[in-house]
This record gives C-alpha cells, sequence and structure tokens, in this order.
C-alpha cells in the first residue's frame, strides 16, 4: 500500500520533486510521474498533453521529461545541458525506473518535420546502439514522445578530451598515448560492425583520469556514422559550399569525395592525437584554407619540436 507521506530520501540523498511544479514525490511517483502535472494537464481543455502519459513522462517540451527519463539541473534550475551537436542537445538525466544517471540525446526542435533529419538521428542511435565496447559509450534506449525523438545511453564520468586538453595546455606523451590507444580500440569495434564514424575529434572524446594514474576513453557520438553498406557512405560528407563534419580534424578523403573506410576515422584519430600534444591542430584557417593545407601542405613538424622524445618512456 503506497503511503501518503512525501517519499523519503536515503541518508545523503537528496529528496525528489516534480522538476516542472516542484511538488515531493510520494513513494513511487518518480517513476510513475507526478500525480499533480497529470491531474492538471487532464483538467486542461483542449491540451495535447496526453500524448505522453503512456510512457509516465514527458507531455510538454518545459518539464524536463522524457519517458521515464528526467532531465537534470543545476543549481540555478536551468537543465543539465552537456553539449549541442548538429543533431540535437545532450543532457545529463536519470532513469528514474532503475535510478542511475543516464545521458540523453534528444533531436534538435528544428529538424523536428524534417523526415531526413530524423531519419539520420535514428540511424545515429542505431549506429551507437549495435556497439558494444568498453571504448564506446553505449546507448540502450531509443524513443519517442510525441515529435520528439531521443535516445538514452550511459553517463561517462569525467570531461571530454577537449576540456582536458584546454584545462591542462597539453597533455604529457605518455597519456596522450595512452588515450589514442583506447579511442583507436573503439574504433576498431566500430569499423567490426562495417561503419565509419567521420567525425573523431577531442569534443567527441570523453576522458576519466582516476586515481593512480588509470584512464579510460571513450567515443560518444555517432552522429555522422555510416554503414560501409548503406549508400553514399563511402563518398565525402561535404557538399559545394557545404561541409557536414570538422574541417580541422577530416581526412583528405573526407573532402575529395572518394570512398573513406576506418583509415580516414586513424588519420581524423591521427590530428587529435597532434592536438593533445601541441593543444593546436596542425592546419587552421577558412574552411577553405584547412581544405587545401590537409591535402596538400606538409605537417608542421616544427610545431612538434617542444615535445619530448622520450616521454612516452615508463
Amino acid at each position: 500500500m503506497k503511503s501518503d507521506a512525501p517519499f523519503q530520501a536515503a541518508e545523503g540523498e537528496t529528496p525528489r520533486c516534480c522538476p516542472a511544479c516542484g511538488t515531493p514525490y510520494v513513494d513511487g511517483d518518480d517513476a510513475l510521474g507526478c500525480p499533480v502535472c497529470l491531474f492538471r494537464r487532464l483538467l486542461e481543455p483542449g491540451s495535447e498533453g496526453d500524448r505522453g502519459l503512456a510512457g509516465y513522462g514527458r507531455v510538454r517540451p518545459d518539464d524536463g521529461r522524457f519517458d521515464h527519463y528526467e532531465i537534470a539541473r543545476r543549481d540555478d534550475g536551468t537543465f543539465d545541458e552537456l553539449g549541442r551537436g548538429a543533431m540535437g542537445v545532450t543532457y545529463k538525466a536519470f532513469d528514474v525506473h532503475l535510478r542511475r544517471p543516464v545521458t540523453l540525446k534528444v533531436i534538435g526542435e528544428k529538424y523536428v518535420g524534417d523526415e531526413s533529419a530524423r531519419l539520420r538521428f535514428l540511424r545515429e542511435a542505431r549506429a551507437a546502439a549495435s556497439l558494444r565496447h568498453p571504448n564506446v559509450a553505449s546507448v540502450f534506449h531509443l524513443g519517442r514522445v510525441g515529435e520528439d525523438y531521443f535516445y538514452a545511453m550511459e553517463f561517462v564520468e569525467g570531461e571530454t578530451l577537449e576540456n582536458l586538453i584546454k584545462r591542462s595546455s597539453g597533455l604529457e606523451v605518455k597519456l596522450a598515448l595512452e588515450i589514442a590507444a583506447q579511442v583507436a580500440a573503439g574504433l576498431a569495434a566500430v569499423d567490426k560492425q562495417k561503419l565509419i564514424h567521420r567525425d573523431i575529434k577531442p569534443s567527441n572524446i570523453m576522458v576519466s583520469l582516476e586515481e593512480g594514474g588509470a584512464v579510460s576513453a571513450k567515443i560518444i557520438d555517432l552522429g555522422l556514422a555510416k554503414s560501409l553498406g548503406e549508400p553514399g557512405a563511402q563518398t565525402a560528407i561535404s557538399t559545394l559550399g557545404a561541409f557536414a563534419g570538422t574541417p580541422e580534424f577530416a581526412s583528405p578523403e573526407q573532402f575529395a569525395g572518394v570512398p573513406v573506410d576506418i583509415r580516414s576515422d586513424l588519420y581524423s584519430l591521427g590530428v587529435t592525437l597532434w592536438e593533445m600534444l601541441t593543444c593546436k591542430t596542425p592546419f587552421r584557417g577558412t574552411p577553405g584554407e584547412v581544405l587545401h593545407q590537409h591535402q596538400h601542405a606538409p605537417l608542421p613538424l616544427n610545431l612538434l619540436e617542444a615535445v619530448p622524445a622520450d616521454g612516452c618512456s615508463t
């Protein structure tokens, strides 16, 4: 029998409340949704709020619920946004059924009515879900509430490699090589599934530095991944006047419109390793200038002069 008392948090645990109205959850309500908000929506004439009731959750775009996932909030009450990509927004969230943190990626509002964008978002989720590897973040749920598509993946502790590079002003050679080796192992799993990532870069890699010097690196975004068997997968990701990837990290093949495979991803990993050591990508400028440099310019090896040759020794 359900108690009428508010949900009592365990010692050291923050009491849980509805993110929309602030009502304290009664024991079990955090799994079923706030009864106050649900009742209010049922009373609103003409409301479209019932579209998400079967999934216990997100029936309005501003209440922070997607099915049984609740977007975390910062101290100021705003949603805990982890990043924005070409296709959508990524949040830290909470699985109210399993009571664990997750990462939730939601398709961007401007793409909701775009069928090709929705298909690309679904392809990304399914590509990521096909992978199970310690160095690739796992996707375990693809959902839809109303017109919103989302998918849930494991929440990876740590920070993006991009942030780590900025915070550290460059990484020691040993650490950089360890991160690169783990990302390469993740790419081997991507290749085993006959996929091409096509957007390896520091912001798509999460790094966790543990006590004792251990490090864990995971690929977290497959937004541009394609199957080798998919039409157009072996062509460039650029079109005249546009580029779908990140020019500073893209391989010459991606610019040139020739077949691409795992070697293209490894090239991007090489650029990522370069930035880990020097805090800069080898080629910079406008997209057109970067394109030309990737295809024709020699590597600026002078930027590596400050990197110790024996940095990888133990």
